[in-house]
């Protein structure tokens, strides 16, 4: 079972604003992950426009894994 440490939701109107906003947030969240080590990122599209960033468990440290649910 995947334990979340730590979740982002972000709506983006255009692709540059998408591109823009999943960066920021995947680098402030590797800062976090990299405190313990013991988790990786985990990205999920979850309608268009919107998206999940995520610390998981189940994602290795070191790895950002993307997901799609639409």
């Amino acid at each position: 079972m995947a334990t979340t440490l730590a979740t982002k939701s972000l709506t983006a109107q255009t692709a540059s604003e998408a591109h823009d906003l999943l960066n920021a947030a995947v680098e402030e969240l590797q800062s976090i992950a990299a405190i313990d080590g013991d988790c990786g990122i985990l990205v999920t599209r979850t309608g268009p426009g919107q998206f999940t960033v995520e610390l998981s468990d189940d994602v290795p440290y070191g790895i950002t894994q993307e997901s799609d649910l639409d």
